[in-house]
Formats: structure tokens, C-alpha cells, sequence
């Protein structure tokens, strides 16, 4: 009603200008009674009690919608008042497919959904209704433009932003993710592999924002082995003037740097780039689970993560950062908290399509195309095994892709036979993968099974493998190459070129991982070496990004790891892989020698010890002998020192006597004398008496002569017993030296013996002490 056009200038309908094309009359309009345009009323504007909102506008949309595709009203051939029954019988309005059975089934579900009798079943919104017909349309004028010889499935490879007009089965999802990107600066799209994150983005929600009417510059990066690296080349090309790789290449290697120290300037450039561009930007982060499967630096993994942080940190700004990342790596973002706190309100869980998403996902690029599946058994079959099939969406990408290259283009369908022929989607992905092995040589299959050994992680997760890495690890460069070349027309690889004009190779898609038999089976045998490999990769480039520093090199029980290694594994390994295994080795039998030969010299250093201790013990031993024997001399000298003290005694006892004895002889001496002097006085009295008789003359002579005798004995006892008497004495003046010589020696001797008893106690206590620090200092330190 009133004007025809908007205040913006554009076109509008009007409900009289409904009126006038359908060519009916209105309902009444007086107050209580029932209003509208009968042909497009709603259920609850016939008055059946239920309130009428905005949803009421959905129903009339949908009749429109019913009519242009069909011809015909969705309750023909009642007409007026007849139209009654829509709002008092609770029956289905009748299907689109009635009258149109040859549409597409995205476009019936559309109509179909518009026309619930209940409101609350209908499309929420006129947005909701604008996001599911927005596909159905980009699918027609890709139809009208498509080759019908290109597939319209995108097999194991992730769809991208050309293709977004088969993308299909996620219209939902992808209103939802636009809506809250407006709200959230820091998102992450989370589910599980196979899942199909990266063709969510890639080809739903970026090409959703860039047909919204606002400016939008979309960046999808990696993090892949040089996570700042990557950051680095997106700022430099920012600002990019140079057409020289070289200063480019060192440009960003300065800008790598910083962002390391200033994570804040990536946030900077690109929000100072949205402003004087005056558009939005939205920096997409694919596979950021490689963060963590393929950078062993923490510090630059936080770097990276404080950098996208940093970048979007502020929901008014023009500045959006999305990461896709697999289920089972969100816990590992725990490692930056902070990061992890603001990634976990913006976080948006991508699920498996339902059922009629994934049909609607297989039927629809069909349709597009102008074909169709022979019968509904083939459709509902591949969704029955999908069901219950990790990584459901790329196989049914494959297997759709492999059923459209055996079409039937007389009849446009793709046909039962073909797809029993493939083995169903079971057997497609490793039929397809069996085939290609067997095309290969037997030589080259060593080197299939090494390629692919090195493009997955120990977490059974794709890596990102430089072609110049692969040509150092496998040798041959040429064979290499051909060989490469062969597995990506297959479409089991893909090569990428990265910043600085790196060649990257990489599995096509993780449901090859798990999908093909042949592979699990190498992974299943290879699972030791695969985990080694990785942990000698990082460490190999440590080693040799710190020019080459011992300190570097493994020890302990990963240098017998990596000997088990070397005598099992008959791969070839790159340079640099091949030196620091060597320089592993190397350096533990170094150290191994030198160890050997610090326990020989601390053997020899034990043994001298012990010998030293050992003589040591023995001097202690003879030096408490010679002390025993030396106590026991000691002991006898004071013993004979006693005897002889005690004989001395006796000879001075024997001397007093004898001195007695020699006065007593002395006295008789004396007596005798004084006899010798009677006699004399006697003979002068004889002499005098000279005129005695003869007879008496006689006699005196006679007791003359006897006294005489007795005078001269005595004398010659007394001379004797002076003689004795001086003997003894003499003999006694011996004895007294002899004994004063003896007590002299005793007391030299007990002296002697003291001395030597301290002297053997003070050696003893010094071995005994040394021998101790040897023991306890000296030997263990040794042994250490």
C-alpha cells in the first residue's frame, strides 16, 4: 500500500498490487471479523484461535512461491470461501511434489516448510527463508554457466570459495556462524575430522559475507611448520612494494621477529588496513590444530596465539579471526589461557549434516547438474552406511565424485550398476587408492609407503612436508618427483606453494587417513618409527638451527632408542636427520669411552686405596707388634731390673757383710798385732830369760813359735778377709752401678715404650682417618 517504491528507491509489491495479479477479492476488514487476501490467508487468520505474528507473512510467500513453480494453488481446485478449511481441518497442506515432481528437492523442502498448518514449523524469519533459497539461486546461475563435463563434487578435496554454488546441506549452519561473527571478534569453528570445517568456511560462510552488501577482504591462512612466519608474510603483503623475493623473504623474517616480541602488531596493520580501505576483514585460520602437531616451539606457539589474540580483542572493530580446529585438539589452546578464555565464547561446534543434509549434499550438485540419481535406493543406501561413518562428508564427496565419472549421459543419471561396481562407498576410497598403488612399480611402492609414512603425524593427523624435505628424505629426486606427480593426479595428495615460493605436500584429506586399509596397516607397523621420526625431526632442527650445539644432542635412553632405530630402519633420511643421528651416536660412545675410562682410573684409584689402607693396616698392625714386643722387652728389663735391683741388694747386703767381716778380720788383725807384739815382747822377755832353763827355754820358744803361727795365720785371714772384704766391696760397687745402670735403662725403655705406644696410636688414627676420607670423599667422587 502507498507508494511503489522504498525510501531507498527500490521496487516494492504492494498488497493491492497481490490483489490485482491473483485477481481476488479480499476478505472482510471490519473489526472482529476475518481480513486478508483469501487465497494467501494463513490457518490463523481464519480464526482458529492461534495468535497471527510476522510468520502469517511466511505462509503467503510460500503460496506465491507454490504458484509460480507449479501453476496451481497448494489447495487447488477450492477456491474462496472454500479456502476455509486450511484454518479448521488439522491436515497437511498438500506437497509441492504433487504438482511439481520434477523440482529439485532443496527447492520443494523450501516451499513445503513455508506451508505448515503450525507457525512454529514454519521458517523463523524472513531471514531464515532469504538463507535457504540464497544457495538455490547461486545454484541455477552456476548451472547456467557450468561445463556439465566438470564434476560438481569436489571428491577428497575441501571445497573453496568457487565453489560455493554447490555447496550444499549447511544453510542453517552457515546463517547462524554470519550472525554471530557480527557479535564475536574471536571465533572457532570445532568438530570432528571429516566434518567438513574447512568447506564450511571456505565455501559457505565467507562467500555468505561477501554477498551480504558490506566489504569484506578474507585472508585464510595456515599455521604449518613457521606459524609466524605465516602471520608475517599476511603483514608484509599488506605493505607489499617490492617485486624482489629476497627482500621480501628477509621482510618477513624482521616482521616474524617482532610479532614474537609485539604480538600486538598484527592486530595493527590489519585493522589500520580495514579503516583506510573503509571494508571489514576477516583473518581465517585453517587446520589450527597444526599449531600443535607440527610446531614443537612453545614459545612461538603462544606468540602465535597472543598475536591472533591481540587481533581480535575488540568486537567494535572491523577485524574478525575464525579458526577451524578438530574436536579432539581444543583442549590442547589450554596452553594459553588467556587465549582459551576468550576462544571459548566464540566457540560455534560444527556437527555431521542430519539426514536430509547429507541428501541434499549429494542429490542437489546432481540436479544442478541436470542429472539425477537412477533411484532413491542408491541415495538412501550411501546415507544408511554414512550414518554410522566418521568423516561421512568426504567420503560421500569421493564416492559421489567416482559415481559421477561413470554416469550415464544418454539417460543424465547416475546409474545403481555404476555404483555397485565401486564398491559401494566402503570400498570406493580404498579401491581407488589399491588402484593407484598397483599402476605403481614395485620399487616405487617403497617409496609410496615412506611418502606416505612421512605425511602423517604420530597423531594420525596430515602433515605439511616440503618438497625439498621429501627429495632429501626418499633420494632420487626425479623419482620423487614423478612419483608425487602421479599421487596428486590421483588426488591422494596435494602440493601447495607457501610464502617465499616453499613447495608443500600433504595428504588430500584425513579420511584417507582411516578410509584406506592399505595405509593403516604401514601406520599400524610403522606406529615406533613414526613417533621416533617426529621427535628426531624437531629435535634434528633444533640441533641445526643452534649451529649444530652439543648441548642439543639426546642422552640417556633416547640415544638407545635412536641405535634401535638405526639398526632397524632401512628408509633414507635427509642430511641434516642423518648427521645429528650420527652426532647422537657419536657423542654417546664418546662419552661412553671416557666413561669407561674414569671407572678404569677410578678402579685403579680404589684399588691403590684399598692397597695403601691395606699396607697401611699392615704398618699399623707391625707398629701395635713392635709396640707389644717393645712393652713385653720393656716388661722384662723391669723385671731383670728388679732381679738385678734385688741381686744388687743382696751383693750390698753380702758387702756389709763383707765389710763387717773384713773389720772383724781387720780387729783379729789388729788382735794378731797386738799378739805379733806380745810375742816380741815375749821373745825380749825370753831373750831376757836367756839364763831359764833349756827345758824352760823350750817350752816358751815352743809357745813362742805357736804364737807366732797363730800371729802369721792371723795375719794371712786377715789379708784374706781384707782382700774379700775389697772383692765384695768392689763387686758390690758393681752391682750398685750395674742396678743404677739397669733402672737408668728401665726408665729409657718404659720412655720408649710410651713414645712408640703414641706414636702407634697417633698412626693408626691418621690411616684409619685417611683411609676414611678416602672412602668417603675420594672414591665416590671418583665414581662419580
Amino acid at each position: 500500500q502507498g507508494e511503489d517504491k522504498t525510501s531507498d528507491g527500490e521496487g516494492k509489491v504492494s498488497e493491492e498490487d497481490i490483489k490485482k495479479i491473483a485477481g481476488t477479492e479480499t476478505g472482510m476488514t471490519r473489526h472482529g471479523a476475518i481480513m486478508g487476501t483469501m487465497p494467501f490467508m494463513s490457518p490463523e487468520q481464519w480464526g482458529n484461535g492461534v495468535t497471527i505474528d510476522h510468520t502469517t507473512d511466511i505462509w503467503a510467500v510460500g503460496v506465491m512461491m507454490y504458484m509460480m513453480l507449479s501453476g496451481k494453488h497448494p489447495l487447488y481446485p477450492l477456491t474462496g470461501q472454500e479456502l476455509m478449511v486450511t484454518g479448521f481441518i488439522d491436515e497437511p497442506t498438500p506437497s509441492l511434489r504433487e504438482h511439481a515432481p520434477d523440482l529439485p528437492h532443496e527447492v520443494i523442502d523450501v516451499v513445503d516448510k513455508c506451508l505448515k498448518k503450525r507457525k512454529e514449523e514454519r521458517w523463523a524469519d524472513a531471514l531464515a527463508l532469504l538463507r535457504a533459497l540464497e544457495p538455490l539461486a547461486k545454484a541455477r546461475a552456476a548451472a547456467d554457466n557450468r561445463s556439465f563435463e566438470e564434476s560438481p563434487y569436489a571428491g577428497l578435496s575441501s571445497f573453496q570459495e568457487e565453489d560455493a554454488s554447490r555447496f550444499f546441506g549447511r544453510s542453517r549452519e552457515i546463517a547462524a556462524m554470519t550472525q554471530r561473527l557480527r557479535e564475536r571478534p574471536l571465533m572457532a569453528v570445532v568438530g570432528p575430522s571429516g566434518v567438513g570445517k574447512s568447506s564450511f568456511l571456505r565455501a559457505g560462510v565467507v562467500p555468505a559475507l561477501k554477498n551480504s552488501g558490506e566489504q569484506w577482504e578474507i585472508n585464510v591462512i595456515r599455521p604449518g611448520r613457521s606459524p609466524l612466519m605465516s602471520l608475517a608474510n599476511l603483514v608484509v603483503s599488506q605493505s607489499q612494494t617490492s617485486a624482489n623475493i629476497a627482500e621480501d623473504l628477509e621482510q618477513q623474517q624482521m616482521t616474524a621477529k617482532r610479532l614474537a616480541t609485539e604480538p600486538g602488531y598484527l592486530g595493527t596493520v590489519l585493522r589500520r588496513q580495514a579503516r583506510r580501505e573503509k571494508k571489514r576483514i576477516l583473518l581465517f585460520i585453517d587446520q589450527f590444530e597444526e599449531l600443535y602437531t607440527l610446531v614443537p616451539d612453545q614459545e612461538e606457539r603462544l606468540a602465535y596465539t597472543a598475536s591472533l589474540l591481540a587481533a581480535a580483542d575488540d568486537p567494535t572493530s572491523p577485524m574478525r579471526v575464525v579458526v577451524s580446529i578438530r574436536s579432539d585438539f581444543l583442549d590442547r589452546c589450554v596452553e594459553d589461557q588467556q587465549f582459551m578464555n576468550e576462544l571459548s565464547q566464540g566457540l560455534f561446534f560444527l556437527t555431521a549434516p542430519n539426514r536430509e543434509g547429507m541428501r541434499e549434499a549429494l542429490v542437489a550438485p546432481a540436479q544442478m547438474a541436470g542429472y539425477k540419481f537412477e533411484n532413491d535406493g542408491i541415495v538412501n543406501e550411501m546415507l544408511d552406511h554414512l550414518a554410522s561413518t566418521s568423516g561421512a562428508l568426504p567420503l560421500l564427496q569421493f564416492t559421489a565424485d567416482k559415481l559421477w565419472g561413470e554416469r550415464d549421459p544418454s539417460k543424465r543419471i547416475l546409474t545403481d550398476a555404476s555404483y555397485r561396481a565401486l564398491g559401494g562407498i566402503a570400498g570406493a576410497l580404498a579401491s581407488h587408492a589399491d588402484r593407484t598403488l598397483e599402476a605403481i612399480s614395485g620399487e616405487q611402492k617403497n617409496f609410496v609407503r615412506a611418502l606416505f609414512l612421512r605425511l602423517v603425524t604420530p597423531d594420525r593427523t596430515r602433515a605439511i612436508v616440503s618438497m625439498d624435505e621429501l627429495r632429501d628424505a626418499l633420494g632420487k629426486q626425479n623419482d620423487v618427483q614423478s612419483l608425487i606427480d602421479t599421487l596428486v593426479a590421483a588426488r591422494l595428495l596435494v602440493v601447495q606453494t607457501v610464502g617465499g615460493g616453499v613447495a608443500t605436500v600433504e595428504i588430500v584429506h584425513e579420511s584417507l587417513i582411516h578410509g584406506w586399509p592399505q595405509l593403516t596397516r604401514w601406520l599400524d607397523e610403522g606406529q615406533e618409527d613414526s613417533a621416533f621420526l617426529e621427535q628426531m625431526r624437531n629435535a634434528a632442527r633444533q640441533w641445526k638451527a643452534k649451529n649444530k650445539d652439543t648441548g642439543l644432542l639426546w642422552r640417556g635412553e633416547m640415544v638407545e632408542e635412536a641405535k634401535r632405530f638405526v639398526r632397524r630402519y632401512r628408509g633414507n633420511l635427509p642430511e641434516h636427520e642423518a648427521a645429528f643421528l650420527k652426532a647422537v651416536i657419536d657423542n654417546s660412545n664418546r662419552a661412553a669411552r671416557i666413561k669407561k675410562t674414569l671407572y678404569i682410573v677410578a678402579a685403579v684409584v680404589v684399588l691403590a686405596m684399598l692397597a695403601a689402607a691395606a699396607v697401611a693396616l699392615v704398618v699399623i698392625n707391625e707398629s701395635r707388634e713392635e709396640t707389644r714386643l717393645k712393652a713385653i722387652a720393656a716388661l722384662e728389663a723391669e723385671k731383670k731390673a728388679t732381679v738385678a735391683a734385688a741381686e744388687a741388694e743382696k751383693q750390698k747386703e753380702s758387702a756389709e757383710v763383707a765389710k763387717e767381716a773384713a773389720e772383724k778380720a781387720l780387729a783379729e788383725a789388729k788382735v794378731a798385732e797386738a799378739a805379733k807384739e806380745e810375742a816380741r815382747k815375749k821373745e825380749a822377755e825370753a831373750l831376757q830369760i836367756a839364763n831359764m832353763s833349756k827345758e824352760q827355754l823350750q817350752v816358751a820358744l815352743g809357745e813362742a813359735k805357736e804364737a807366732e803361727k797363730r800371729a802369721v795365720k792371723a795375719a794371712a785371714e786377715a789379708s784374706a778377709a781384707r782382700g774379700t772384704a775389697e772383692q765384695r766391696a768392689r763387686e758390690a760397687m758393681e752391682a750398685r752401678n750395674a742396678a743404677t745402670k739397669s733402672a737408668e735403662k728401665l726408665a729409657v725403655a718404659l720412655d720408649e715404650v710410651q713414645k712408640a705406644k703414641k706414636k702407634a696410636e697417633a698412626d693408626a688414627a691418621e690411616a684409619i682417618r685417611k683411609l676414611k676420607e678416602v672412602t668417603r670423599g675420594g672414591v665416590i667422587e671418583v665414581l662419580k
